[in-house]
Formats: C-alpha cells, sequence, structure tokens
C-alpha cells in the first residue's frame, strides 16, 4: 500500500476517533496496522480507541504487540503504561514507563524519555 493511502487511511481514522466515533475508527486503525504494521501511529491510535470504548486490556495487548511490530515505539510504551495505571496496575505501570524511557534513550529521543520519566514519577 502506498504512502498516501496509509496517510489517507491515518486521517480518515484520526477525524473518526476525534469525534467520539470510536468503534468505527477502530475498524480503519486495524486496516492501517494491517497495512503498514510498523507505522506506531495506527497501533497507538487503535489502542486509544479501544481504551475510549472501555477496553483497556485489549488496548494494553495492542500497546504490546505494537513492541514488536513497530519496535521501538516507545509512544505505544508510554500509554500501555497509562493504561496500566488507569487498571490500577501501579507497579506495572512504573516498570512500563521505565522501559519506555530505556527505549527512548535507546532511540536517541530525550523528548520521549523525559515524557516517560515524567508519566513514571506520576505513578
Amino acid at each position: 500500500m502506498s504512502s498516501q493511502a496509509i496517510e489517507a487511511i491515518y486521517a480518515t481514522g484520526h477525524w473518526l476517533l476525534s469525534n467520539g466515533r470510536h468503534a468505527e475508527a477502530s475498524d480503519v486503525f486495524r486496516v492501517m496496522v494491517l497495512s503498514k504494521a510498523d507505522d506506531e501511529r495506527g497501533w497507538l491510535a487503535l489502542g486509544a480507541c479501544h481504551e475510549a470504548i472501555g477496553q483497556r486490556r485489549l488496548a494494553i495487548e495492542l500497546y504490546e504487540i505494537a513492541s514488536v511490530a513497530a519496535a521501538p515505539a516507545v509512544r505505544c510504551a508510554i500509554a500501555r503504561g497509562r493504561a496500566l495505571r488507569a487498571l490500577g496496575r501501579d507497579d506495572d505501570a512504573v516498570e512500563a514507563f521505565e522501559a519506555a524511557r530505556e527505549l527512548a534513550d535507546a532511540a536517541g529521543d530525550s523528548q520521549l524519555a523525559e515524557l516517560a520519566l515524567h508519566e513514571g514519577a506520576a505513578s
């Protein structure tokens, strides 16, 4: 699939998500991750859709899949930590934020490393 088609899919899904149409957006983002599994944005948005409809455990699993499919997927690691914290799994959340910080450091992304550190401190 062309990068232009992926961008169109992402834009459509983002519009649906932004307008509270979470189930429809999840269908669009599912197409995106199946078409371009290494694009972290699709996984992050698909997870966000499932969180919005109350399926945090599924969202956590999607963020975990992204850690392999779209590695390093730092944003998904941070989102996983947030979802774990929302479920009251604070120790797991702290571990997720620490892993996200390490991934960000390894990728040389100081802004994401700082975000992961900040999120971990909030747990």
